[in-house]
């Protein structure tokens, strides 16, 4: 155990799925966490306490410990799934009935739904056409759902409408899947609707079952098909489905739009901002995001991170700041980063940051440089496709992990704060904006 114990301070704090192995090297218990170092760490602790013998037994046998990073807790969510199904640790199969342990079924109907359950053998009173799961973390499969509601819309009404639901309101279901009437559509119509109903379904399954990379091919080959039969407002739905998968299935932090940042992240391991031609690491850190959909309900964002006394980072919340783009017609986003750097400089009275992170490629780069004008302000750029970082003085992009882990890690966690704050601010303009149509 000796050794066991060396290794959980090395432990990353991304997220990942971590293994026990008992002394014969059989995998015996399979776990998710959105912090691997946190969440291995708190079983070992002094005092801990457990809802189950189980676990209780369990810690006895452990001897090693092993895990695998994935990019976002999600991806941890879905990966550990698989995992259990495969190797059928015995402590999962112990804990199966316990109502930690989450399933979710699609019903027999003609526009299916998802139920979840914590026993799906006992659910006789439901035709389920089949299961995925199980699942450890409900809070966090709920979480799931309704991202991926928000990209494959589903039925979840209890009874059929005269009138659109709310949920068809906010592009939450297909609206023709809950109306009574039968006369709304064509019978070819209707055999449409249905057929991308069950699609999204079927997107849904693929995602839950780790299947995503496989789910993605299949649309762009879709789109495809679609640009050919000139079905180009098809095929502008299949490319945003595309767009808002990767931000799910990428981002660290989407499970929980109110989750606290722990400062824990970046104490540890601290950057050497050198690397970025920094003199010393700065006291003030901010970043700024645009969120929208194709220039609707456009706004910018604004996260602060500041030094502390031990050199870690931590998000100061009252520092942050919201802009609704006022300026820019249509999607652009390096025009909407200029106008959002622009307006937070004509405040005086804000402390002034020692670097900028601006979220997105050299487009965005620039347009940010230009509006700061001749302030004389570290500003780098981070893309997600690749990861990388876009620097003033260099044309090509550096890939972030040419600037060391630490420094990718903040990088990473300070964009997806300011992605987090900016996107659930353009829903919050998005639910206002539908609620009055």
């Amino acid at each position: 155990m000796e050794s066991t114990t060396k290794k959980l301070t090395k432990l990353p704090t991304s997220p990942g799925v971590y293994f026990f192995k008992d002394k014969a090297g059989q995998i015996i218990y399979i776990g998710k966490a959105g912090n691997l170092r946190n969440r291995v760490k708190s079983y070992f602790q002094k005092g801990a306490k457990f809802s189950s013998a189980a676990k209780v037994k369990m810690l006895t046998e452990i001897a090693d410990v092993e895990i695998l990073k994935t990019d976002s807790e999600i991806e941890a969510l879905i990966k550990e799934s698989e995992l259990i199904k495969k190797h059928k640790p015995k402590f999962n199969v112990l804990m199966r009935d316990s109502k930690n342990y989450l399933f979710v079924g699609f019903t027999q109907e003609e526009y299916p739904k998802i139920i979840l359950t914590h026993q799906p053998i006992r659910n006789l009173k439901l035709e389920i056409r089949n299961y995925v799961g199980p699942f450890t973390d409900g809070t966090a499969v709920r979480k799931t759902l309704h991202l991926l509601r928000g990209i494959f819309p589903y039925c979840t009404c209890k009874q059929k409408h005269q009138t659109k639901c709310l949920n068809g309101y906010m592009g939450r279901c297909l609206i023709f899947c809950c109306l009574k009437s039968t006369d709304l559509a064509r019978a070819s119509d209707r055999a449409l609707m249905l057929k991308e109903y069950r699609q999204n379904m079927k997107a849904i399954k693929a995602v839950l079952s780790g299947r995503s990379q496989i789910l993605l091919k299949g649309l762009k080959k879709e789109i495809k098909t679609e640009i050919k039969n000139q079905n180009f407002e098809r095929a502008q739905e299949l490319k945003k489905q595309i767009i808002n998968m990767d931000e799910v299935l990428k981002h660290a932090h989407v499970l929980t739009d109110k989750q606290e940042l722990s400062p824990a992240i970046f104490k540890d391991d601290q950057p050497d901002f050198r690397l970025l031609g920094l003199k010393s690491n700065p006291q003030r850190i901010e970043t700024y995001d645009i969120s929208n959909i194709h220039g609707q309900e456009a706004v910018g964002s604004m996260v602060v991170f500041e030094l502390q006394p031990d050199g870690s980072y931590c998000p100061n919340k009252s520092q942050y700041r919201k802009f609704k783009i006022k300026t820019v017609i249509g999607a652009n986003d390096p025009a909407m980063m200029a106008e959002v750097v622009t307006r937070r400089f004509t405040h005086s009275e804000w402390s002034l940051p020692q670097l900028i992170i601006i979220d997105g490629g050299r487009g965005q780069l620039n347009a940010a440089l230009a509006a700061l004008g001749r302030r004389k302000i570290k500003t780098v750029s981070l893309a997600k496709r690749l990861e990388e970082i876009y620097l003033p003085e260099r044309p090509e992009p550096v890939l972030a992990q040419k600037f060391g882990q630490s420094l990718k890690h903040l990088f990473q966690a300070i964009r997806d704060e300011a992605h987090r704050f900016a996107i659930s601010y353009h829903r919050k303009l998005h639910r206002q904006k539908t609620l009055t149509r």
